[in-house]
């Protein structure tokens, strides 16, 4: 059997493909970068490199396809934001393909839309409002600083304002085609679930608390969490929808022990690492679900190269952190596969080209060719 796997400048890409290459299959690694860091692991026989998705999408579907055909392949499995342009062309795929539609996609990752959503659940995301104008904006104003304001579309907290001054506020220019979102800031312990589900039901499922970040936005160490709220909320998340994939969750956990969502990110994320020791059980929770849900690893986990370069000058100097880092296994380094290891450096310096040329922060530059904001796919090939 032949997967198919896309986005390989993620992390989370790595950890699959050393999951389906234990599990005995041939893998494929796709991105449409040069240098990601899944192209170097010995658990790919080959790396294909795609045509960026945003610039094109049918394009992209096109060159899927076709590689789909000639090698053919299987299974195809999206971990990056490519699941939408995926979703796009879903009927043109000829194998088994790990998505939902586009359409069933788009309002998980509109965050008012799924925070409407979550009304009348168990567990609720915080009172939320759309803006669409700058007027609708200036109505904020005067009121922000107990509210959070965001692109409806965005990723990594980009651009996020959490209680922003009445001048940062009115920077905010948003648009009915590229809405915000202002939505009432709730204190507390985040938490981060990421979960396996097959036709709604839940067949594997990690939550972690993101002690140390990139910024603001990506988590880069893992500690596991399991807040019985959280896993609730999946399983319901999953018999309402019907949901098929990979999908995660943000939320935070206030004093009192409630429990709010955030936003959903219906793709993966790096809790796909608290399942690392069990590779050929993850390969199964995936593909056929399982009788029992699969349960992560207890251990904390963390990209080291991310906590040396963002986090250690900042808590350099406390005990704390070197005990973490002591204490969590690197997502990247496995004994027996050492390429994806130097591999980051080279991985690194063509996102740093990124940034340089589309003048965009680095996490920006990681999505720039991948990342979907809601805009007609017809239009994002003409852009």
């Amino acid at each position: 059997m032949h997967v198919l796997i896309l986005g390989a400048r993620a992390p989370a890409c790595l950890e699959w493909a050393r999951a389906f290459a234990a599990s005995g299959w041939e893998v494929t690694a796709a991105d449409s970068l040069f240098s990601p860091v899944t192209r170097y692991s010995r658990a790919i026989r080959h790396y294909l490199r795609l045509p960026e998705p945003r610039r094109n999408p049918d394009a992209w579907i096109d060159a899927l396809r076709h590689a789909v055909q000639t090698r053919s392949i299987n299974l195809v499995l999206p971990t990056c934001e490519e699941v939408f342009y995926l979703g796009y062309g879903l009927e043109r795929i000829p194998c088994r393909v790990v998505g939902m539609p586009l359409e069933a996609l788009q309002p998980l990752h509109h965050k008012y839309q799924f925070a409407q959503m979550t009304q009348g659940w168990p567990l609720t995301a915080p009172e939320s409002h759309l803006l669409e104008s700058a007027a609708a904006v200036a109505a904020w104003a005067d009121r922000a600083g107990d509210w959070v304001f965001k692109p409806a579309y965005s990723r990594f907290a980009n651009r996020t304002l959490i209680r922003p001054g009445r001048r940062q506020l009115l920077e905010v220019q948003p648009t009915a085609q590229q809405p915000w979102v202002a939505q009432r800031c709730v204190a507390g312990k985040e938490h981060c679930s990421y979960s396996l589900l097959v036709d709604g039901r839940l067949a594997a499922h990690a939550c972690y608390h993101p002690r140390y970040r990139v910024g603001r936005g990506s988590g880069i160490w893992f500690e596991p969490t399991d807040p019985p709220a959280i896993r609730a909320f999946v399983a319901h998340f999953g018999q309402a929808t019907g949901y098929n994939g990979q999908v995660a969750f943000d939320f935070i956990e206030t004093v009192d022990g409630q429990c709010f969502v955030l936003e959903c990110n219906p793709r993966a994320t790096s809790g796909v690492h608290l399942f690392d020791d069990q590779p050929e059980a993850l390969v199964q929770a995936l593909l056929e679900g399982s009788d029992a849900l699969l349960a992560p690893t207890q251990q904390p986990r963390m990209i080291a190269l991310a906590m040396l370069l963002f986090a250690l000058p900042r808590y350099g100097l406390r005990r704390a952190f070197w005990q973490d880092f002591i204490a969590a296994r690197d997502t990247i380094v496995r004994s027996g596969d050492w390429g994806p290891l130097g591999a980051q450096f080279p991985a690194l310096l063509e996102i740093l080209w990124h940034v340089a040329s589309l003048r965009r922060g680095l996490l920006a530059a990681t999505t720039a060719d991948i990342e979907w904001d809601g805009q007609p796919m017809q239009e994002a090939a003409c852009s």
